[in-house]
């Protein structure tokens, strides 16, 4: 019953943010006794679920760019295969994996407060800047961008973590592409990533799906409520409170997994 009402309440989070799956799924488990490669892999399961409810309310909404999709999901999957390569070959001990989820949890949670300072500072149009509708329209650094993918891809597998807000805060810096758009687009090219992180996660073992039985129908409630909750408020506040939290859980999940 405790893993569903967390799935429910982190689902609720990430659809009235769009920001936070994988970075408090992640550290939650852990601190709740779950493996790491078991809590890694079952929330990838999770995340795919619900990041699949999210991208179709963005499809819906036509907020997403297809050639910016065709730049990050490939690069972004090789990046999944590079890092389950060096999961499989056990080139990463539990004690690295540690250090590096709690290292990236860090990172994640900076951008997700840079990334919204930066998305508001554009849409204050304080330096009149001009939104494109399309990405080819744009001064898109597009080698930069399947680089960045690539990585992120490599630390989706290994942490869970990043498909969303690290890939955003990259694009949000080398591009002029409207906000919502990158948003929708990178829901899509996060979904492939998770599922095929899954996918190699289960592989090897490391999904617990009975845990999963209970975190994923209810994050998808969640996801639900919190897509419709977020029409009606502003969710600004609750994100820098999320990236407070994930910035704690990553310290505590270096010093404490790694001492």
């Amino acid at each position: 019953m405790e893993f569903a009402l967390i799935g429910f309440v982190v689902g609720v989070l990430v659809g009235l943010t769009g920001i936070g799956g994988g970075a408090l799924m992640t550290p939650i488990l852990l601190f709740l006794g779950v493996p790491i490669e078991k809590a890694i892999g079952t929330d990838l399961l999770y995340a795919f679920s619900v990041k699949a409810f999210s991208s179709a309310m963005y499809k819906k909404g036509k907020s997403i760019d297809e050639t910016l999709i065709k730049l990050t999901a490939p690069a972004g999957i090789l990046g999944v295969f590079f890092g389950y390569v060096l999961l499989k070959m056990s080139v990463i001990n539990t004690e690295s994996l540690a250090t590096i989820l709690g290292i990236t949890l860090f990172s994640v949670a900076i951008l997700m407060i840079l990334s919204g300072v930066r998305r508001r500072f554009k849409t204050e149009c304080l330096i009149c800047e001009r939104y494109c509708e399309r990405f080819e329209e744009g001064n898109g650094k597009k080698v930069a961008i399947v680089i960045v993918a690539f990585f992120v891809g490599v630390l989706v597998e290994l942490t869970s973590i990043g498909s969303g807000t690290l890939m955003t805060f990259a694009i949000l810096m080398v591009t002029n592409l409207k906000p919502n758009k990158i948003v929708g687009s990178d829901l899509i090219t996060s979904l492939f990533l998770t599922g095929v992180a899954a996918i190699l996660h289960a592989d090897l073992g490391n999904i617990d799906f009975a845990l999963a039985s209970y975190l994923v129908p209810s994050g998808i409630a969640g996801a639900a409520l919190g897509y419709h909750l977020s029409k009606k408020c502003s969710p600004e506040f609750l994100k820098s409170a999320i990236s407070a939290c994930v910035a704690v859980a990553a310290l505590t999940v270096i010093f404490v997994k790694s001492g």
